[in-house]
């Protein structure tokens, strides 16, 4: 056994592995200088805007893991970001306040309020243990029959917590956990989601699921079980995004279903089609959404330009979304930097000066 694991190691800083983990390293060292500068310089609500940014990036990398490696874009996982959300919520709570804002709830969670730790752990294992379940069914599909089967994914989970009162409190927001969710938590769950996605990508079952992505006839006919791989990227998609759920429920006070629902899922997917197919892909489009967003937001209520007065306009930065949505589906469809990371990048740099010197 102590074979085994040092040979597996061994494999692991190999060289096949030496990029992905120094793209990943590169990606945690620009978030965490990120981080910091906004820590010490940036005011109370761009701090917020940080980490609702690295809170939104953690569920992008989910759903990167899926549709990024199959080729299949899914609706419903921010429905899943909810499971995780109002899963760590409940047993974050204190017991006095669910006591009173649902009595109906099963005893166990009742009387259960634990860390925020074992809190995320359990919110990520009962939203993976959820989708690997629905997603038996939706791995088959492909295309538009797949998106759509993912949407009534998030239709479902929507109507669900709207209507499970003894749980959810329904319609009403869901309030008491504690806010434990801080900058350097959010980086700590976003540096893990980064790993755990590369690696995966590089992964032999990774690999494999990107091949069925170009031809699926073709790599059927090489051996791989398209729906198994789908399947394992599905589960580990949905772990993410229900960390990311989790780091919600200690960011915001009170949870509604609707705070799960499509304007979230507007956001997230626009992230993941402007940034590309990559992991790195899912850093830069989120970042620029983010930016573009909040820019827009901060005009929404009147600016000068010169002598033009532009009164209020709302809805702008819903606009503006919708519009990089259409530039970038026309002007380059695969994403800005479509299926390539940060340390492929590095590399093809690195090889065009060789040639040059040559």
């Amino acid at each position: 056994m102590p074979e085994r694991c040092e040979s597996r190691t061994s494999a692991l800083l190999s060289g096949r592995w030496t990029g992905p983990l120094i793209g990943t390293a590169i990606l945690i060292a620009v978030l965490l200088v990120a981080v910091v500068l906004t820590t010490n310089y940036a005011s109370a609500a761009d701090r917020n805007i940080m980490l609702g940014f690295l809170i939104n990036l953690t569920v992008v990398i989910g759903l990167q893991t899926f549709a990024g490696n199959a080729g299949v874009m899914s609706f419903g996982h921010v429905g899943l970001m909810a499971l995780g959300a109002y899963t760590a919520a409940l047993v974050t709570t204190d017991a006095a306040i669910k006591e009173f804002s649902i009595p109906r709830a099963p005893e166990f969670l009742q009387t259960m309020s634990i860390g925020w730790v074992p809190g995320a752990v359990i919110a990520v294992a009962v939203t993976a243990l959820i989708a690997f379940v629905v997603g038996i069914p939706i791995v088959r599909l492909s295309g538009a029959s797949a998106a759509v089967a993912t949407l009534g994914l998030l239709v479902i989970v929507f109507v669900a917590l709207s209507n499970y009162d003894q749980l959810t409190r329904g319609a009403k927001a869901f309030y008491g956990a504690p806010e434990y969710t801080t900058l350097y938590t959010a980086l700590a769950c976003v540096s893990i989601a980064l790993l755990a996605a590369r690696l995966f990508r590089e992964s032999r079952t990774g690999l494999s699921l990107r091949s069925s992505r170009q031809d699926i006839l073709a790599a059927r006919a090489s051996g791989v079980h398209v729906a198994r791989s789908r399947l394992a990227a599905w589960t580990l998609s949905a772990a993410l995004v229900g960390l990311g759920g989790a780091l919600y429920a200690g960011f915001i006070p009170s949870l509604t279903p609707k705070d799960f629902y499509f304007d979230l899922t507007f956001i997230v997917v626009t992230m993941v089609i402007v940034g590309g197919s990559s992991t790195s892909a899912a850093v830069v489009g989120a970042a620029i959404v983010t930016v573009l967003t909040e820019l827009l937001r901060r005009v929404e209520g009147g600016f000068a330009f010169g002598p033009i007065d532009i009164g209020d306009a709302p809805g702008l930065s819903t606009i503006g979304v919708g519009l990089l949505i259409i530039l970038t589906m026309v002007l380059r469809p695969q994403g800005l930097l479509g299926r390539w990371e940060v340390d492929d990048l590095m590399l093809r740099v690195r090889k065009r000066f060789a040639s040059r010197a040559r």
